[in-house]
């Protein structure tokens, strides 16, 4: 197939960061290849597809000046001594593989949510990670944006007191639910890693675990209901509503809180169904967070992508409710018009460079954040995501 307009050819002469990316996912433009473009130290150099057609589409589309195609073609753009760093944009079941494989040619790797199916499998990467001296990351992008960090700012404050819950929401209406999945996407497929927990789930359980300095623990779920997704009712999850008991607080002083334990609950749905006779008026997009505390709560709008629009409403038992959002990190790191990808973006290459990120996560954050999935399945009655059959080399 001729293109027209072919990308321009790889400068090797620039220092930059290069990515590779795999896979020809619908998730790379806003994920990687925008936040690119406005990062002086980054660039897309390759992507890989093993169908020649669409790869070459999308790089044409996208302007990526290299593409790898056929069936080994993640392989060679791993192993290619052009490429810095890897982002594997793959389907859940296959981020383990392939973040080990990126790992094992001296790859840094940026895994989008969640890292892999299991925590044992992300203990195993970061392990080799650290044995190497590379950088990996896991894509929750919304945590590395400042409005999440203001309010965790709110909380730790103790103006409102000890956290006594929690509620995050993340749904999508049934009606625009064929905007954001095909029909037979890989998160409707056990063995890809699929299921509304595994993907859109991750969202609100890291928010409010961030926002409580919960975010080293693996909380203890104290009961989890599915609702089964027509593909697969017994193993695939279309929705998921799980509650939760949070660890206390460093900040919480048991002379002023009225109860030792908080709580916490997540909602999730890919395609929530419509209210009233038939389900005939459609439902709005859930996208909030609210904290309830002692003195008074604060509800979050658009958590999930905060950049592109936000609020932050702290509301206090006793006083005036004010409303506040955050672009920037309070040191003024940052800029107005960045998204929570762009935020992300900029940490891992400063990670990649030796300078400080505004904000980067333990590798505990991301083990026992699986390790709550995994356990949200189990009470819910499905069995957790299976384990990768790759088996890793032994590191050099």
């Amino acid at each position: 197939m001729r293109l027209r307009n072919r990308p321009p050819p790889l400068d090797l002469s620039n220092p930059v960061l290069r990515f590779g990316i795999l896979g020809a996912a619908r998730v790379a433009p806003n994920a990687l290849i925008t936040p690119a473009k406005t990062h002086p130290d980054v660039v897309v150099a390759a992507v890989a597809c093993r169908d020649k057609d669409r790869g070459a589409q999308y790089a044409q589309k996208y302007k990526i000046p290299r593409t790898f195609s056929g069936p080994n073609a993640y392989q060679k753009l791993v192993d290619d001594p052009s490429i810095d760093a890897v982002y594997v944009a793959l389907p859940n079941g296959l981020h383990f593989e392939w973040a080990m494989r990126a790992l094992h040619a001296n790859k840094h790797v940026l895994v989008e949510k969640p890292m892999t199916n299991t925590a044992a499998e992300a203990e195993q990467l970061f392990a080799l990670a650290t044995k190497k001296g590379l950088v990996a990351l896991e894509a929750i992008h919304c945590i590395f944006h400042p409005a999440l960090h203001r309010v965790r700012d709110v909380v730790d404050s103790g103006e409102l007191g000890h956290v006594k819950s929690v509620v995050a929401n993340f749904a999508l209406p049934s009606l625009l639910s064929p905007l954001f999945f095909h029909r037979d996407d890989a998160r409707f497929h056990y063995d890809l890693g699929g299921g509304c927990m595994m993907d859109m789930g991750v969202y609100p359980l890291a928010a409010l675990r961030f926002i409580t300095a919960a975010d080293t623990a693996a909380l203890t779920v104290t009961s989890a209901t599915a609702i089964g997704h027509k593909l697969d009712r017994a193993r695939i999850d279309r929705g998921m509503h799980a509650t939760y008991t949070l660890p206390l607080s460093p900040t919480w002083n048991p002379e002023s809180a009225t109860k030792a334990d908080a709580t916490a609950e997540t909602t999730v749905d890919f395609a929530m169904p419509g209210w009233g006779p038939f389900g005939l008026f459609p439902r709005m997009i859930k996208n909030e967070i609210t904290v309830f505390l002692e003195g008074g709560e604060i509800f979050v709008y658009n958590f999930v992508s905060p950049g592109m629009f936000h609020y932050i409403k702290v509301r206090p038992k006793c006083g005036r409710t004010r409303y506040e959002q955050a672009y920037k990190f309070k040191d003024g790191r940052g800029k107005r018009l960045w998204d929570s990808y762009r935020y992300q973006l900029e940490a891992f290459v400063d990670a990649v460079h030796g300078r400080a990120p505004a904000y980067w996560p333990k590798p505990v954050t991301v083990t026992t954040q699986l390790k709550t999935v995994e356990e949200v399945y189990t009470k819910a009655g499905m069995p957790p995501r299976s384990a990768s059959s790759y088996q890793p080399v032994a590191a050099a």
